[in-house]
């Protein structure tokens, strides 16, 4: 299998379209615009942050800081973070987007949202 490579402007397209700012909407916080991911959406996005190594820089399953900030509680609206997902940042974070269908991107967002401390209900 050959990954596909897909050059930033794309990318960042496919990022603006996933989130919306194509459509005139502002960024506003998940919390007053998407509905809580119900559990198997979780699962999804836990299973492609694991199977895309994203558990190497954001340590403890994105719980806490590594080579990377912690994902659990982050002040980042939506936006921010399915763009930094699919175009990632230039000596920081690989790009994701060419691999990842919008449903994928949803999973991947709804899991880091759900993050709680572990042992945590």
């Amino acid at each position: 299998m050959t990954k596909q490579r897909v050059d930033a402007g794309s990318t960042i397209l496919l990022a603006a379209l996933l989130c919306g700012c194509l459509a005139g909407t502002s960024p506003i916080r998940a919390a007053e615009t998407a509905p809580a991911a119900g559990a198997g959406q979780i699962a999804r996005g836990r299973t492609l942050f694991i199977s895309y190594g994203c558990g190497w820089c954001h340590e403890d399953g994105g719980r806490k800081a590594g080579r990377c900030p912690q994902l659990m509680g982050t002040e980042r609206d939506d936006n921010f973070i399915l763009s930094r997902i699919a175009a990632g940042s230039p000596g920081k974070m690989p790009t994701f987007g060419a691999g990842l269908s919008a449903e994928d991107m949803q999973a991947r967002l709804g899991y880091i949202r759900s993050l709680k401390p572990e042992g945590s209900p």
